[in-house]
Order: structure tokens, then sequence, then C-alpha cells
């Protein structure tokens, strides 16, 4: 049984410098911190110390002690204070992990110790577990003392989208839950150099993580079962200072990337309006979705838009009326206007697209044009 570990235990230091060397080529901090001679010479002790710690526990049938967890997240500090992302302390434990099962399969080769090897794995799971908390732990409570907080959300929206293990630590160091379900939102707004603010905001005020992926366009994760989520994102809207076309999307811990898209793909056809009327999803924007991936369709409606442009307000008439079931008294409150101007509203539509807008095929048409113009005004 001993062969294994003696295998292992030689092999340390040559498996130690071949890890610093892999975390050099796939993870820009570290190749920073390896191409200095005392940074690099900190990565290898702490390296082989971990190997031929796991080797004397796993002998021993023992767990990671409390002063063996506290050197990791001693370790995970010293990453903290020098600098290196969260993507980069999430990123070489997964690379780590991948590298120790490697290393223990490889010592294993054709034996036939599979006892020893069983234990190795098996406590390679358990005690790895504890390991990357703790070294999760002090890397972000040493980050909390020297990142902003507006940055530090940030982090923990892009783990949750990522599916990183350690969003669970993230968000505890935030003094909130990792939930097993969020709504993903996508707001389209106008550009703001205010991201961090209003990131630091959306966070005091509603618990929800931010992601700022393009100077115009901000994701939002609000928890399932959110009292009101429409009011939040309305909230966001106003704090990014002009319209809004939102998109979104609901998905497991686990899955939010597949969320992620499709909230995407609806905010990018969803109407910009400066007061979000609603949470837009697939059943609200289906037809502007198809219509979006078919190029002379979309061509097509954004003719009609500008042959409305010809008319009295006509694009926001036709949108009035839509949401309000073509109900004339309604509409006309809702616009302002007396009911017998929405008439020779709707009878200029009538003339300039040549289709009734109560009729069914004039449904269809105009509220896909009111869709596309509200999208994206021409």
């Amino acid at each position: 049984m001993s062969d294994l570990f003696e295998v292992l235990e030689k092999r340390a230091e040559a498996n130690a410098r071949a890890e610093i060397i892999a975390y050099g080529r796939e993870i820009p901090d570290y190749r920073r911190e390896a191409a200095d001679p005392r940074g690099h010479a900190a990565m290898l002790d702490y390296a082989i110390w971990f190997r031929r710690h796991t080797v004397e526990m796993t002998r021993e049938n023992t767990q990671l002690g409390e002063e063996a967890l506290a050197f990791i997240g001693e370790i995970g500090k010293q990453r903290a204070s020098n600098g290196f992302s969260t993507r980069a302390a999430e990123s070489v434990l997964v690379l780590h992990a991948n590298l120790m099962l490697h290393e223990i399969h490889d010592a294993a080769g054709d034996g036939e110790d599979l006892n020893a090897l069983l234990r190795l794995t098996a406590w390679f799971g358990t005690q790895g577990l504890r390991g990357t908390a703790a070294y999760m732990r002090g890397y972000l409570d040493e980050q909390a003392l020297r990142v902003k907080l507006a940055q530090r959300v940030s982090n923990f929206a892009e783990s949750l989208l990522a599916d990183a293990a350690t969003a669970g630590e993230i968000a505890r160091s935030l003094g909130v839950t990792a939930h097993e379900e969020y709504v993903v939102v996508v707001l389209r707004c106008p550009a703001t150099p205010e991201t961090g603010e209003i990131v630091e905001l959306a966070f005091k005020q509603h618990a929800v993580p931010l992601l700022w992926r393009h100077p115009d366009e901000v994701v939002a994760l609000i928890p399932a079962g959110h009292d009101d989520p429409l009011t939040v994102v309305r909230a966001l809207a106003e704090l990014t200072g002009g319209p809004c076309a939102v998109g979104a999307a609901t998905g497991r811990t686990g899955s939010l990337a597949e969320a992620l898209a499709v909230a995407g793909r609806v905010a990018r056809v969803a109407p910009r309006e400066r007061v979000p009327g609603a949470l837009y999803g697939i059943p609200e924007v289906f037809v502007e979705l198809g219509v979006a991936r078919v190029p002379e369709v979309d061509e097509w409606l954004g003719d009609l838009v500008r042959c409305l442009a010809n008319g009295p307000d006509l694009v926001a008439t036709l949108d009035a009326y839509y949401r309000n079931d073509m109900n004339r008294l309604v509409t006309a409150l809702a616009l302002h206007i007396h009911p017998r101007t929405l008439d020779y509203r709707l009878g200029r539509v009538r003339d300039l697209a040549g289709v009734d807008p109560g009729s069914v095929r004039g449904i269809r048409i105009l509220s896909s044009a009111v869709a596309r113009a509200l999208r994206e005004p021409d």
C-alpha cells in the first residue's frame, strides 16, 4: 500500500515545479508572480508542502487540521494582497485539482494498489473542498480590505454566471446568500460613466448583483421569488438615466449562462422604455425574435415604420391602442386626447399602411411594426 504514497512523495518537488509552469502558462497573474524570484520560490514551497501534506494525511487517514487550513487561508490572503483577480483565484483552484488528480493517476500507473488509489482520491475530494473554502475565505477577507464594493459585487455576478464553485464563498464575504435560482435580466441602456456607483447602489438597496458587460449593457441577477422584480428593474432603469430595453429569463445556478443568452436575445428586440412596462421574456416578444432572424422581414417592417412617421404620433398611438386591448376610450385617456382624435389617427394609419389597425391582419402587421419601432427608432 505504501508504494503509491512513496512514488508521490518522491515526485512532489518535480510535480510542484511542473504545476508552477502550468500556472504561469494559463493564468496571467501567476505568470507575473512567477517572474519574481521571491514570488516563484514562495509558490514552489507551497506547492511542495501541499503535496507532501496530502500524502502524509492520507497515509495516516486524517483530515486537514486547523493549522493546515489556516496556512492555506494565509496563502489566499497573500494572493489577494498581491493583486490577484477573483477570476485568477478561481481558475487556479480548478487547474490545481486537475493537476493533482493527473499526478495521482500517473503515479498509480498499471499497479494493483487500488486501495491506496481510492483512499487518495477520496481524501482529495473531501479535504479538497475544505481546503478550497479556506483558501477562498482568506482571499476574499483580504480582498474586502483592498477592493471596492462595486468590483466585489461584479465578481460575484460573474462567478454565478460562470457556475464557479466559489460563488458561495463570495456571497458569504458580501453578507448575502447564493440562491438556487435567479431571474437573469439584461438591460440595454444609454452608456454611462457611473457604472460602479450604480452597481453599489443596486446592491445596497436591493441586494442584487450587477455585472456591466458592455458600456450600454448591464446584467442583473435577481433571486427567484423576489417580491417584486419589476420594481427592481425599474429602479435600475432610473439609475441608468435613460430608456432601457429589458430582457429576462429564469435559470438555476449551474445553468445561468443559458438564461443570460436568452435574456440577451430578448433585450435586443424588446422595446426601449424609460419606465419598463414588463419583464420581457420569450412569451412577450416571440414574434420580434422570429422577425429579427429574417432580415427581409425586418427591413419590410422598417419601411412600414418610416411610412407611419408621416402621420401624427402614429406609432405611439398604435402602441397605446394595442396595450389597451383596442379599447377606444381607455386608449384616448392614456394618450390624453379626444376619442375622435384617436379615430382620426387610426384612419391615417389605415390610409398610410393600407390595413385596418383593428383587423386580424392589421393587428399582426402593425403590432410587429410598433415593436420594431420601439426597439430601434428610425
